[in-house]
């Protein structure tokens, strides 16, 4: 069985060319890292701003409207949102 090697990429580092490893993935760091320096109220009103917006470009939309759904779910579902922007005037 082969092993696969790590996806890279080129970068500039001290004035010099080097490969260096793309990070994985890891969307549960995110989310515990805006949990900790986000209010529920702050991630509410972030999430009430990405809703009522939109772009000329549809995968750009796709793609903040998949950000603001977990948003969504780390407060807890849409209900909970709700409460909190109602809360906040929003």
């Amino acid at each position: 069985m082969k092993r696969k090697r790590p996806d890279t990429y080129e970068a500039k580092i001290n004035g010099k060319t080097a490969r260096v490893t793309v990070p994985e993935n890891d969307e549960s760091e995110l989310f515990d890292a805006l949990r900790e320096q986000l209010s529920p109220q702050a991630i509410a009103a972030i999430i009430s701003c990405l809703q009522i917006n939109r772009t000329n470009n549809v995968d750009v939309d796709r793609q903040v409207h998949w950000f603001s759904e977990e948003l969504i779910k780390l407060l807890g579902g849409y209900e909970q949102q709700n409460r909190l922007a109602e809360e906040l005037g929003l």
